[in-house]
């Protein structure tokens, strides 16, 4: 993906104002997609919550009721610091905590025997347990070591062997529940990612359209530009979930019938950044005529012809219609509908264009047209990236399932 000239990696927001931001845009996709469609899209959220927490409570009872435990409120501490976001990375991380465990309390065992309990233990066991983590290339939030040996330092050595009886305990309880009980599968997520993230390109094409289509300025070029660099990192974002879609099946006996899904998904998300790409050139166009860059004309040039905003809207069409078909939403006749809907507007922006392409022909200043090609191939290399019949991402579209 090309870079604009003065682009930087937007700084990441303080913990409160991202809690706020997913907040709103929790609220937005409800809004958006109507309660009952979200809760079916957060379905697989919400089992996954109600399963860790039925698995905490098991953990709770064995220690308490069976093993006789001294402090059972560790088991299902070992089940969430066991489970994670797939049956594969759930298996690995239960390793990590159980050897986390064991190396924790063989060192503390050791040099409080050698050294006694003082200062000096103390700082060893921190300085060597996170040392230990680094080397065994633990997450960085997996202080296992330092911390298992710490509190053998404090209570005991007796107390060491308790630990991992309950972090065996959490963690073979978690792992089960992440393998046997409905595992989790992560392609629909990642599915409602794209439909997402699709849906705020359709408002920005939206934004544009109308901004063009009225009195706009630099502020409003610059505030389009932001939005679509932002996108561009959020689509990252999206391949990474696509990522984590493909390991959530690892462990599934049936995976040959997720791969037609998962191939489509990850195809999807490829498409979704090329055209976020295109209409982040268009932006950057617009940004770079207002504000007279490269010898374009300034705000003299900013009454743009009416059929580039009324591209603009087609392309919003294309976008929204698109992240649609991505969850499927509710069986074939909506898929038809979606389908419909992106065609028509596919064929609309080619109308569109034609008409554009004809009142860019008349300009006679040379930096201008050069920028009004840009545009044009910008809005033309979008409408190809949808295409679902000629275009490079046919495999972009949900199966035939859906069809």
């Amino acid at each position: 993906m090309g870079t604009e000239p003065g682009r930087r990696r937007e700084p990441y927001a303080p913990p409160l104002q991202r809690i706020v931001s997913g907040g709103k845009a929790a609220l937005g996709r409800a809004r958006g997609l109507g309660i009952g469609r979200w809760l079916r899209m957060e379905r697989e959220s919400f089992v996954q919550t109600i399963k860790v927490t039925g698995a905490c409570v098991l953990a709770w009872w064995l220690a308490a009721n069976v093993l006789k435990v001294g402090l059972p409120v560790l088991a299902p501490i070992g089940v969430l610091l066991t489970v994670s976001a797939t049956a594969y990375s759930t298996v690995v991380r239960g390793l990590q905590q159980v050897g986390a465990v064991i190396v924790g309390v063989a060192a503390a065992t050791g040099l409080i025997w050698l050294l006694g309990v003082n200062a000096v233990t103390l700082a060893v066991l921190t300085l060597s347990g996170l040392i230990l983590a680094r080397l065994l290339n633990l997450p960085a939030q997996n202080v296992q070591i330092p911390i298992t040996a710490l509190l053998v330092f404090a209570l005991g050595s007796t107390y060491g062997f308790a630990r991992l009886a309950d972090v065996l305990i959490g963690a073979c309880i978690g792992v089960a529940a992440n393998l046997l009980i409905l595992p989790p599968r992560y392609v629909e997520r990642a599915a409602k990612e794209l439909c997402g993230l699709s849906g705020e390109l359709a408002d920005l094409a939206a934004d544009m359209a109308r901004g063009l289509g009225g009195e706009w300025d630099r502020e409003m070029a610059g505030g389009w530009l932001e939005r679509a660099r932002t996108l561009s990192q959020r689509l990252e974002e999206a391949k990474a979930a696509a990522d984590q879609a493909k390991e959530s099946v690892r462990f599934t006996l049936r995976r040959s019938r997720y791969d037609t899904r998962l191939r489509q998904v990850a195809e999807a998300a490829t498409c979704l950044d090329h055209a976020c790409s295109q209409l982040r050139g268009i932006a950057r166009g617009l940004v770079d005529l207002i504000a007279g860059a490269r010898g374009l004309p300034g705000e003299r040039g900013a009454d743009l012809p009416d059929p580039l905003a009324q591209e603009l809207e087609s392309l919003s069409q294309v976008f929204g219609a698109f992240g649609m078909l991505q969850i499927g939403r509710s069986g074939r006749g909506s898929y038809q509908k979606d389908m419909k809907e992106l065609r028509a507007a596919l064929g609309e922006g080619r109308r569109r264009q034609k008409v554009l392409a004809e009142e860019f022909d008349r300009t006679r200043h040379r930096e201008l047209k050069t920028l009004q090609g840009a545009l044009l191939d910008d809005c033309a290399r979008i409408r190809y990236e949808f295409d679902p019949d000629n275009g490079p991402h046919k495999g972009a579209f949900p199966p035939s399932a859906y069809e």
